[in-house]
């Protein structure tokens, strides 16, 4: 009776397990579940300073840095709101490298660097040089600010 009861408390928290992830993969954003040849281009995120500099300095475009953090509900709506817009997306794909820090991941790098808060967004040229930033939470708009006012202080330079 022991192993009856096992096997349909294993069974129930399989069927709960399977309808969960059916919930997620129905909530997820559209980008994450399907890929089309009409859909604007995806954000391909170095998980790495070293490893987004080196491609910057490749390409010779700049550096998008998200700094962001677990369970951090900016961070979550600028994910969902930001980074998921076409036009965002387009612009990050055309001319910067996105590279996305997180504390877990790449501490001894975010030692380095002062975080305020989380979000944080930086753009940095191919040598290295921060030129822009913003704390906190970037729609949009605001985000395509930022990127504009880098690539004028970059020309200049």
């Amino acid at each position: 009776m022991n192993r009856f009861m096992v096997w349909m408390g294993f069974g129930s928290l399989l069927l709960l397990f399977s309808s969960l992830c059916a919930t997620v993969r129905a909530e997820m954003p559209r980008y994450l579940t399907t890929s089309s040849a009409s859909a604007s281009p995806q954000i391909t995120w170095h998980e790495t300073l070293e490893s987004g500099w080196k491609e910057s300095r490749r390409r010779d475009v700049p550096m998008v840095i998200y700094i962001t953090s677990e369970q951090c509900h900016y961070c979550d709506a600028m994910k969902r709101d930001t980074w998921c817009d076409e036009s965002v997306r387009r612009r990050i794909a055309k001319g910067f490298v996105a590279i996305r820090l997180m504390p877990r991941r790449n501490s001894a790098t975010l030692g380095r660097i002062d975080v305020k808060a989380y979000p944080t967004t930086l753009v940095g040229v191919p040598r290295g040089k921060i030129i822009g930033n913003r704390i906190g939470y970037q729609p949009p708009a605001a985000l395509h600010g930022l990127l504009s006012e880098s690539e004028s202080r970059r020309r200049r330079r």
